[in-house]
């Protein structure tokens, strides 16, 4: 009988966690393995429902826009954000910048375009974007405030509110997958700018569906977002992404094989050597510490070589993927001129 119960309770246990986002499984942090979204059709999507037992289906069309996002591997070194201790990007024009914490993840601005505006924000007052743990029901709101500028030219201050919810858990379907162990997280940002030649709003609002199993990045993701100003008017858009390859994602990040590989010499100057004994090493990608692609290798035998004579000096990133363009393992290396 006391096996039985415990049984019951272990089951309620695991019920309870498995949709519930934590530091490991949702946080950004060093050492995240780079993930890859595209953009799709956005018309006639909606959130979907909201409570437990939610089941969202959605099937991406026109897919277009690959980007790969990288996660820092080390303290980030733009001075304008100087509390944020991890970024994340896939370009210069978008990147954002971090806290993460045990406890909460901090968001201190970065580089967005919203309806073609370029826009830059640094938050003197960070939003807050997660407390852990967060599972269905939970919530928090901040007063996000800082410095704006718009293509480089239009500069001012905002003050703003922001909301995150844990508004819905169930099963996420898409064409080649089911994801059964899914929150749905509702980010929602109103920042009032006072701008050099006007005033303006920007507004965002964020569904993601993330797979606690499965990936810290979001599987889905359906955001609108809205810019007012006293001299543009008004214009909107809305970016639905998915996770490309996701009907391959199936480990935890922090659950990657991370295979053994020798890389030298590092630091380089023109020239750097990949080897490994794992024979399922197919390829080796690396990029800049903003995301973009720089080279990509094929492995011959376990050995792959990297022309590096035309990079600048600087930390560069690396991922070793497989014929499944599963990551075997990730790391950096430095380019010494």
């Amino acid at each position: 009988m006391k096996k039985t119960l415990l049984s019951i309770l272990t089951l309620i246990s695991i019920g309870a966690n498995a949709q519930t986002l934590t530091f490991t499984n949702h946080a950004p942090a060093w050492g995240n393995i780079p993930y890859q979204t595209t953009q799709c059709d956005s018309t006639g999507v909606v959130a979907g429902a909201t409570g437990a037992d939610a089941v969202w289906s959605f099937t991406p069309t026109n897919t277009h826009s690959l980007k790969t996002y990288n996660t820092s591997n080390s303290l980030p070194t733009n001075t304008l954000y100087p509390a944020s201790n991890v970024a994340v990007a896939s370009s210069t024009a978008d990147i954002a910048y971090y806290n993460s914490s045990a406890t909460n993840l901090k968001y201190y601005g970065g580089n967005i375009v919203i309806a073609g505006f370029n826009i830059s924000l640094v938050f003197n007052n960070p939003s807050l974007y997660a407390i852990y743990p967060m599972s269905l029901g939970t919530s928090t709101t901040s007063t996000p405030s800082g410095t704006i500028s718009i293509n480089g030219a239009i500069n001012g201050t905002f003050t703003g509110n922001a909301s995150v919810n844990a508004t819905g858990t169930g099963t996420l379907v898409l064409p080649l997958k089911t994801f059964n162990d899914v929150i749905q997280l509702t980010t929602s940002q109103t920042l009032n700018a006072t701008l050099s030649l006007g005033t303006g709003v920007v507004t965002t609002v964020t569904y993601d569906y993330y797979s606690i199993s499965s990936s810290k990045a979001p599987i889905y993701s359906i955001q609108t977002s809205t810019i007012q100003s006293t001299l543009g008017g008004t214009s909107t858009q809305t970016i639905v992404t998915v996770q490309n390859n996701y009907q391959l994602v199936s480990v935890n990040e922090n659950e990657k094989s991370d295979i053994a590989l020798s890389v030298f010499p590092n630091p380089t100057t023109n020239l750097i050597n990949f080897n490994t004994a794992n024979l399922t090493a197919h390829k080796i990608i690396a990029t800049d510490i903003t995301g973009k692609i720089i080279s990509t290798e094929l492995f011959d035998a376990g050995k792959a070589k990297m022309n590096t004579y035309n990079l600048s000096s600087g930390i560069y990133l690396y991922r070793v993927i497989d014929k499944n363009n599963q990551t075997l393992t990730t790391g950096k290396f430095n380019v010494s001129k």
